[in-house]
C-alpha cells in the first residue's frame, strides 16, 4: 500500500472522538443540558451541566458549526463558576478539541496535555481522562509521531476499559487494528489487524452500538480480508460498510470505501479508474470541512495524477497539501511534545523530591552521607577497574587489528603471487597446448579431428576458467586504478551490456585510500551485483560508498521485485559475503519486502 493512500480510515475515528458522542444527536444533548440546570442539589447540578454542555459542544465542534467559538465561551464561564475538580480538564479537553478540528495541532496538543495533567490529579472516574488521552494520541499521530501516540492512546484504552467507557473502548481497539493495516505505520501485519478488528466487532455486537463505530469498523474488515485473499468475505463487509454508512449519513466512511476501492485499481495500473472514483468521493470529504481530512485527500490526487503524468494537477494538489500541513503547525506541535515530555519529567524528580524531603530529614541526610561515602568509594572502584578494562580492551583491538591487517596484506601478497602464477604460468603453457593440438588438425584423419575438436574446446573452457579465476584474485582494473575508478569503468560496462542501470554515489574524501579493503570491497560489491542481475528483476541498482570516523560504509540497494525477509534463505550469495565480512569484522543488514526492492547496508572497520 502506497503511503499517500495510508490511515484514510484512522481519520474517520476523529470525527467521532468524543466522550459522550453517540448516536443521540445535539438536540437531545442540548435538552440534558438544560434539565441539569434545574438539578437542586448544587454539586449534582455543576457537574452534569458541564459534562451535558461539554459533550453538545463537541457535537457541534465536529459538525463544523460555525457558533462553537462562542459556545467554547459559555463552556468557560461555567467552569469558571464550578468547584469540580475535573470541570477544568473536561473545558481544556474541549478546547483542545476544538483547535485540532481546526488543523491547530500545537494548540491542540498543548490544551490535551493540560487536560490530562489536571485529570490525572482529579482522580477517578477515568472516562475523561481516556478522552483527553485518545485526543491526544490522535494529534501525536497526525504530526508523525507514530510511536508516543500508539503508547498514548494504549493509555487511553486502559482507562476506557477500567470505567467502562463503551465508546472509547471501541475508539482505541478500531485505531490498533489501523495501526497495523496501513502502511503508514510501517506494519502491515494483517493477522494483528485482523484481531483487533474482530475484537471491535464482537464489542459492537455485544452491546448493541451500531451507527458510526460499526460502519467503520466494516470498513477496516472488508480491507484486511481483502489482503488476506478473502475476497467473497471482504466484498460482504465492504456492501455492509457502504449500506451502514449511507443509513447513518457517514460521509467519511463512503469517503474511505471509494478511495479503498480505487486503491485496487492504482495497484492493477488503472489509474483512470482510480482517479474516477476519487472524484466521486471527494465532495464527501470538502463536505467535512476538516483541514487534516482535506490535506489526505489532495495527497491521495496528487500521488494518482502523478502517476498518470498530469504533473499540473499534481502540483496543485501537492501544492494544496503543503499548504495544510503548514497551517496545522505539525512541527511546532512536535517540537512541543517533547518540551511537555521534558517539563513532565523533570516535574516527577521534583515531586519525588519533596516526597523524600517530607521525611525525617535529619535522618534521611545522615543514611544518604553515608551512603554517598560508601558509594564514592564504590565509584572510585568501579571507575578504576573501568579505566583498567579500557585500557586492556583498547590494547587488546589494537593487536586484533595489528593481527587482521598482516593477514589481509598476507592474503593480498598471496593473491598477487597466485594471480601471476596462474595467468603467466599456467596459462601459458595452456596457450601453448592448444597452439600445438591446433597445428596437429588439418594433418588428421576425420575421426581424430572430431576427438581433438572436442579436446580443444575443454582447452579453451580451462583457458577461460583460469583467466576468470585469475582476474577475481586480482582484478587488473582495480590493481592498476583503485578501487573508485575501477568500479566505475565496470558500471558502465554494466551499462551498456545489461537493461538494469547501475549508480555509483561516493562520499569520500578526494584522497581517501581504501588500503587493504580494496579488493574484499569491490569483491563484495561484484557478488552483489551479480545477484541483483540474477534475481532482483530491477530497472535501477545503487552503490554507495562512505566514511564515517573509522569505518567505511557500503549500500547496495535496487529497485526491483524484492523478498520477504522472514523468507530469505542462505544462498550461495548471501554465505559468499557473510564469509567475506567476517574477515574483515564487517557487518551487515538488510530491508527488503515483497515489491519493494531490496538495500544491503555494510559497515566495515577502516583497518589502514
Amino acid at each position: 500500500m502506497s503511503q499517500s493512500k495510508s490511515y484514510i480510515s484512522l481519520l474517520l475515528l476523529l470525527l467521532i472522538a468524543s466522550s459522550y458522542l453517540s448516536a443521540q444527536g445535539a438536540d437531545n444533548l442540548y435538552q440534558k443540558y438544560v434539565k441539569s440546570q434545574q438539578l437542586e442539589n448544587s454539586t449534582d447540578r455543576d457537574t452534569n451541566v458541564i459534562q451535558h454542555y461539554a459533550a453538545y459542544v463537541v457535537y457541534q465542534i465536529n459538525d463544523g458549526v460555525p457558533a462553537a467559538a462562542e459556545m467554547l465561551d459559555t463552556l468557560v464561564s461555567l467552569t469558571a463558576s464550578s468547584d469540580w475538580p475535573r470541570a477544568y480538564g473536561i473545558q481544556k479537553r474541549v478546547e483542545a478539541r476544538y483547535y485540532e478540528r481546526q488543523g491547530d495541532m500545537d494548540h491542540g496538543l498543548q490544551l490535551y496535555n493540560q487536560a490530562i495533567d489536571t485529570l490525572r490529579n482529579a482522580g477517578p472516574s477515568y472516562q475523561d481522562l481516556s478522552t483527553a488521552l485518545i485526543g491526544s494520541g490522535f494529534v501525536l499521530l497526525n504530526s508523525q509521531l507514530h510511536e508516543e501516540a500508539f503508547k498514548t492512546l494504549q493509555e487511553g484504552y486502559q482507562y476506557a476499559k477500567s470505567s467502562g467507557h463503551l465508546n472509547n473502548q471501541l475508539l482505541t481497539l478500531n485505531f490498533f487494528g489501523d495501526f497495523y493495516y496501513y502502511s503508514a505505520f510501517r506494519q502491515e501485519n494483517f493477522d494483528s489487524a485482523l484481531f483487533y478488528y474482530q475484537a471491535t466487532e464482537n464489542l459492537i455486537d455485544t452491546s448493541g452500538t451500531w451507527g458510526y463505530y460499526k460502519s467503520d469498523n466494516d470498513l477496516g474488515l472488508a480491507n484486511v480480508n481483502r489482503r488476506l485473499g478473502r475476497e467473497e468475505l471482504s466484498e460482504m463487509y465492504f456492501q455492509r460498510s457502504l449500506k451502514e454508512a449511507e443509513q447513518y449519513r457517514n460521509y467519511g466512511v463512503i469517503y474511505a470505501l471509494y478511495v479503498d476501492k480505487a486503491e485496487i485499481y492504482e495497484e492493477a495500473g488503472d489509474f483512470n479508474k482510480a482517479l474516477e472514483l476519487k472524484l466521486e468521493a471527494y465532495e464527501y470529504v470538502q463536505a467535512s470541512g476538516w483541514v487534516e481530512f482535506i490535506a489526505r485527500a489532495d495527497m491521495q490526487f496528487y500521488y494518482t495524477y502523478k502517476s498518470l503524468g498530469d504533473f499540473e494537477n499534481a502540483l496543485m494538489h501537492y501544492e494544496r497539501y503543503i499548504a495544510a500541513q503548514d497551517t496545522m503547525k505539525k512541527q511546532e506541535a512536535t517540537a512541543r511534545y517533547a518540551e511537555l515530555e521534558a517539563k513532565y519529567e523533570s516535574k516527577e524528580k521534583e515531586d519525588e523530591i519533596i516526597r523524600l524531603q517530607n521525611k525525617n530529614l535529619q535522618q534521611s541526610r545522615d543514611f544518604l552521607l553515608g551512603l554517598a561515602a560508601i558509594g564514592g568509594l564504590l565509584l572510585g572502584f568501579i571507575s578504576w577497574l573501568n579505566w583498567r578494562l579500557r585500557n586492556q580492551n583498547k590494547e587488546l583491538e589494537r593487536k586484533n587489528k595489528e593481527i587482521l591487517l598482516a593477514q589481509l596484506r598476507g592474503q593480498n601478497l598471496e593473491r598477487k603471487r597466485m594471480a601471476v602464477e596462474l595467468h603467466d604460468n599456467l596459462n601459458t603453457k595452456i596457450a601453448a597446448i592448444r597452439w600445438q593440438l591446433e597445428a596437429v588438425h588439418p594433418s588428421v584423419n576425420e575421426k581424430a579431428q572430431t576427438i581433438l575438436n572436442s579436446t580443444l574446446k575443454l582447452v579453451n573452457d580451462v583457458y577461460g576458467d583460469v583467466r576468470l579465476i585469475s582476474h577475481n584474485l586480482m582484478p587488473e582494473k582495480v590493481e592498476a586504478l583503485g578501487l573508485v575508478p575501477a568500479l566505475k569503468e565496470l558500471l558502465f560496462q554494466l551499462k551498456q551490456n545489461n537493461k538494469i542501470n547501475f549508480n555509483l554515489v561516493v562520499k569520500t574524501p578526494p584522497d581517501f585510500q581504501f588500503g587493504s579493503l580494496t579488493y574484499h570491497i569491490y569483491n563484495i560489491i561484484m557478488e552483489m551485483i551479480n545477484n541483483i542481475l540474477k534475481h532482483a528483476d530491477a530497472e535501477n541498482g545503487w552503490i554507495s560508498l562512505s566514511k564515517d570516523d573509522n569505518k567505511i560504509l557500503l549500500t547496495v540497494s535496487d529497485d526491483g521485485r524484492g523478498f520477504d525477509i522472514g523468507e530469505m534463505t542462505n544462498g550461495f550469495g548471501i554465505r559468499n559475503i557473510t564469509s567475506r565480512l567476517e574477515n574483515i569484522n564487517g557487518k551487515w543488514n538488510i530491508e527488503s519486502s515483497p515489491g519493494k526492492g531490496t538495500k544491503f547496508y555494510i559497515e566495515i572497520p577502516q583497518l589502514d
